[in-house]
């Protein structure tokens, strides 16, 4: 599937598509521009721990990209970041079809990047906001 904006920053979307984990769990990157990052997980009994309700740990995992993403997406093409820290607020359950998660970069420079990311429940035509994150990120120069 094609990532919308793309063409912003390529080098981000092979890094991401490259990783194992966004493989394992079906983490997809959706739409990429400057200082912005959404991603999209379809929601399958293997990342709940119950069969309806997505795991914390995911959440925060879709939330974490989505943000520190969004950091690097606001950085000059070469450059990636890696996450420092992130502190997740989970507001309602993770529970429909997805989730999405939208991140938006507070300040990126080349020394930290500070991003906030919503992650939304969807089902339908519903959307739940459930859950907040506030990410720190190191950028790293290009090589």
């Amino acid at each position: 599937m094609a990532v919308e904006g793309s063409q912003h920053r390529p080098d981000i979307v092979e890094f991401i598509e490259s990783m194992p984990v966004t493989k394992l769990l079906g983490i997809r990157l959706v739409s990429l521009s400057p200082g912005r990052a959404e991603y999209e997980l379809t929601i399958q009994p293997e990342v709940t721990f119950d069969g309806s309700v997505v795991q914390g740990g995911i959440v925060g995992t879709l939330a974490d990209f989505a943000g520190v993403t969004a950091a690097m997406s606001a950085l000059d093409e070469g450059w990636f970041s890696t996450t420092v820290d992130f502190q997740v607020q989970n507001l309602a359950p993770a529970v429909g079809d997805r989730l999405v998660a939208v991140g938006e970069s507070l300040r990126s420079g080349r020394r930290i990047g500070l991003s906030r990311a919503d992650v939304w429940a969807i089902r339908g035509d519903e959307r739940v906001l459930c859950a907040t994150a506030l990410t720190t990120s190191v950028p790293i120069a290009p090589r």
